[in-house]
């Protein structure tokens, strides 16, 4: 049986729960996780004070209820699955290398920050700094896949390396910030300021924007990676309109303040056949 941990009342403080993967409790009775510690702002408190545990630990964990003010599930995850039933506090993902987390709810800031690896689905929407880097890394997201199906808060993408995120309505602004490399798509458009100091990433929005003045017009196409990316995002349950596939895209070079080998590319709702127009 699928261990699960139902909460039963509210935690006084914010809870830590990063060590809470399936990986680390694999085996584990009902009785055993129960007796585990967490931090609770500067506090340990005892799984079973809060939570309802049920089942053995396996390959997925289940968390029910309204987490906001739990941080950090799924933190360094590398494989598994775990299934949060409700809205979640900051920091889910967080450097996952492998597995899968869903969130049936909004997430708060940082999901997903220096992911390497996995899937991380969100239901809702989540706040700002999605795959981005801490303060002081060079690097966030270095792989793996983000799928937000509501709104992302600002500076999402903040630092990419690698990897893809995936937003099905808007991302405030700051998105693709400092980015290296990897692919942010929002198909309700990116918000303002995007793609600052981009060096070599991509940024996709479905929605007019008016790029920085550091990017420059350079094309219009179908791009084919975009393709296999946006078909991807709908795999994983966003909404990608055919128009989006089948129409070309203006492409906008830059950051040049930087290496300006970066993009924006800004759907422009023409069909193939009139493209040449």
């Amino acid at each position: 049986m699928t261990l699960t941990l139902t909460l039963q009342t509210q935690p006084p403080a914010r809870v830590r729960a990063d060590g809470l993967i399936p990986e680390r409790l694999h085996g584990l009775a009902a009785s055993d996780v129960a007796r585990l510690t967490v931090r609770c702002g500067r506090q340990p408190l005892t799984l079973g004070d809060v939570f309802e545990v049920s089942g053995t630990g396996d390959e997925q964990l289940v968390l029910a209820g309204d987490l906001r003010r739990v941080d950090g599930i799924g933190g360094s995850m590398s494989r598994g699955r775990v299934l949060v039933e409700g809205p979640c506090g900051d920091h889910a993902g967080t450097r996952m290398s492998g597995g899968e987390i869903v969130v049936r709810g909004d997430a708060g800031a940082w999901a997903g920050a220096e992911m390497a690896g996995g899937l991380l689905r969100i239901f809702g929407n989540a706040g700002a700094r999605l795959g981005g880097a801490y303060p002081g890394a060079r690097a966030g997201m270095t792989g793996g896949e983000i799928v937000v199906a509501g709104e992302a808060g600002e500076e999402a993408g903040a630092g990419m390396r690698r990897g893809l995120v995936a937003v099905g309505a808007r991302t405030e602004s700051g998105a693709g910030l400092r980015m290296l490399a990897g692919t942010v798509i929002a198909l309700g458009g990116i918000g303002p300021e995007a793609g600052l100091g981009n060096k070599r990433g991509s940024l996709v929005s479905a929605e007019v924007v008016e790029p920085l003045p550091g990017y420059g017009f350079a094309a219009r196409f179908r791009p084919p990676a975009l393709g296999m990316q946006l078909r991807r995002a709908r795999e994983l349950g966003l909404s990608v309109d055919d128009a989006l596939l089948e129409g070309t895209w203006a492409r906008w070079s830059g950051d040049r303040t930087e290496l300006g080998r970066g993009e924006i590319l800004i759907f422009d709702g023409r069909k193939p056949d009139d493209s040449r127009r």
